[in-house]
């Protein structure tokens, strides 16, 4: 098209020169050729522009990291007029990663006609990914001028991570904490007198700050579920690759741990994490909702429910995982790498 106009351009200039330099009648009528046949098509590329319009779908809302995404762009010629060229542009930011420019060319569409474009984009991080048609344009006869046309178009994706069988050493830790009474959970809190012996974690500080005289101790009751708490800081986040690797880990065992308990025990599993300044826990049911745990994680979403900050070194007597990946029962090294 740049060329076109270059030429245009050019053919102009000459047709003046000559225009001054002679007076022929031949000549005044080529340049009005020139000057009328461009303008009479930038008229018609009017009603096109109007008549177009151009839609972006995604095919899934989350994607694993490495899976193919595929792109719909519908565009549809609604005027009485064919579109000779539609010119597409689409954005693919990811986290991690440099923006992803798509470009696609739309020839030759009649009159009441619909053509899709279908584009495959994947990412390599996980995190929330956006999809954006950013340009959408029509072309005139000649190819000399564009006009862009309605358009709706961006899609949020959210990059999840690659969950993978966990190692034989976890289902044997596993195995063996079910057998030794290990898949019940520090539960609900009663108070009790503080005894020899006691650890000072478990003194309920803030009943003393209240006015009490004796110290008490928090004392929890044996419930029927399994915790996992994920202890990573915000700047984990910060270092895509340790991130992905991290997450890699964490919900391969939030999905071994719901299926099994799912199908044989018959006890609830829940996560425990830091958002913020703030600890949650979110109980999870399934495969599927640990797919919509990690998705709302990711894009720092609220989901589940807050928790009480004295709880941490009780979480940590049970499964816990650290930056590092390693997974650990209390502190029994389960898994590292």
């Amino acid at each position: 098209m740049i060329r076109r106009r270059l030429c245009c351009l050019l053919l102009l200039a000459a047709g003046g020169y000559f225009i001054m330099l002679y007076d022929f009648q031949g000549l005044r009528f080529l340049f009005g050729c020139v000057i009328c046949i461009p303008l009479v098509s930038f008229l018609f590329l009017i009603p096109m522009s109007l008549g177009c319009r151009a839609y972006l779908a995604a095919d899934r809302e989350a994607v694993m990291r490495g899976e193919i995404l595929e792109a719909k762009v519908t565009v549809e010629n609604r005027g009485a007029l064919p579109v000779p060229r539609v010119l597409l542009e689409l954005y693919w930011n990811v986290p991690g990663e440099r923006e992803a420019k798509v470009r696609k060319w739309l020839n030759c569409m009649g009159m009441r006609e619909k053509e899709i474009f279908v584009s495959e984009v994947s990412a390599m991080h996980c995190g929330q990914a956006s999809l954006e048609l950013a340009r959408a344009r029509v072309c005139d006869y000649l190819g000399l001028f564009s006009l862009p046309v309605r358009k709706k178009g961006r899609a949020e994706i959210c990059i999840t991570p690659v969950v993978t069988p966990v190692a034989s050493t976890v289902e044997a830790a596993y195995s063996q904490t079910l057998q030794g009474g290990g898949g019940e959970r520090e539960g609900d809190m009663l108070l009790r007198d503080f005894q020899p012996g006691d650890s000072l974690h478990r003194v309920y500080w803030k009943l003393m700050a209240r006015g009490g005289d004796d110290l008490q101790v928090r004392d929890f009751e044996r419930s029927s579920s399994v915790s996992l708490f994920l202890h990573f800081s915000d700047e984990l986040k910060t270092r895509p690759d340790v991130w992905d690797r991290y997450l890699d880990r964490a919900v391969s065992f939030l999905y071994f741990l719901a299926e099994e308990c799912r199908q044989t025990i018959q006890i609830s599993v829940e996560v425990v994490w830091r958002q913020g300044n703030a600890l949650f826990r979110c109980a999870i049911l399934d495969g599927d909702a640990v797919q919509a745990w990690a998705c709302a994680l990711l894009r720092e979403a609220a989901v589940g429910t807050a928790l009480l900050e004295e709880e941490i070194p009780l979480l940590e007597q049970g499964w816990h995982m650290e930056e590092d990946c390693r997974l650990y029962f209390g502190e029994q090294c389960v898994y590292e790498e």
